[in-house]
């Protein structure tokens, strides 16, 4: 079976990698997405085993032509069945454009689009698990400036954007029936997502302490990988609040035109 996990280089994505790795059947090969070159040829080094083969793919998911043109090199790879995690994320410090479109904005919204787009059309995929965040509660997507990062704030923008990001998942979860799609808050996980500089990084990792490791956390995505369907009726996209199916937040369903209109336009 094949395994493609975006954000594998560290975190949760890491920690789900040498998960998966540990109880591979034999043939099973687990494609880990990710920036940062070195880390994944490292990632696959240390878990290098016989039954199981780690393909490092560096890409910047913050463009999503780069995005784009990854999932048709993944297309040429892939046998059909997979699964895909999208588990990237960015918890911006700073307004930061790339392409056009503000980073975590592209990062949990347009990239992943730009990367899934190859394989569903190819049916490739049966699967795609969303790692979200509870936080998108707090988001309020502005359809002039959210893309770009005009309304930019330390906290709404990772809220708005991973809101964005359940909104359009769950949209194409619609328009792919045959494939099981779920979106996820995976709990409180100490990593270096939101690290800052000064007094209030020094805050932060203190808080930190008390929140589960990206192992616990790992664990628990794979009980949710594990079970037999996700969806109940095709094409619903279930909301999972850890490992437990839940009502869709409210703002989802407040917001959603605002977002569909404003990206359907940018794919």
């Amino acid at each position: 079976m094949d395994w493609i996990i975006t954000g594998a280089s560290r975190g949760i994505g890491r920690a789900l990698t040498v998960a998966l790795v540990a109880r591979a059947s034999e043939g099973d090969r687990v494609l880990v997405l990710a920036r940062d070159a070195a880390r994944l040829a490292e990632l696959r080094h240390t878990l290098e085993s016989p039954r199981c083969a780690v393909i490092p793919l560096a890409v910047d998911l913050a463009r999503p032509g780069e995005a784009a043109a990854a999932g048709e090199r993944l297309a040429g790879q892939l046998s059909a069945g997979a699964t895909l995690v999208h588990n990237a994320g960015l918890w911006p410090s700073r307004r930061v454009v790339v392409d056009g479109l503000e980073s975590a904005f592209a990062i949990h919204c347009m990239g992943p689009l730009a990367l899934q787009a190859p394989l569903l059309e190819a049916g490739l995929l049966s699967r795609v698990l969303v790692v979200s965040a509870g936080l998108l509660i707090k988001g309020r997507f502005d359809p002039e400036r959210t893309p770009t990062g005009a309304d930019f704030s330390g906290f709404r923008t990772y809220c708005t954007t991973k809101l964005a990001g359940a909104v359009v998942m769950r949209d194409v979860a619609r328009r792919h029936p045959a494939v099981d799609f779920a979106i996820i808050h995976p709990g409180v996980v100490a990593t270096d997502l939101g690290a800052r500089r000064g007094p209030l990084g020094w805050l932060l990792q203190l808080v930190k302490r008390r929140w589960e490791s990206p192992e616990t956390c790992a664990a628990r995505l794979l009980r949710v990988l594990d079970r037999p369907r996700w969806e109940t009726t095709p094409g619903e996209a279930p909301w999972y609040h850890e490992d437990s199916p839940q009502p869709w937040p409210a703002v989802v369903d407040e917001q959603e035109a605002a977002v569909l209109s404003t990206v359907a336009p940018l794919r």
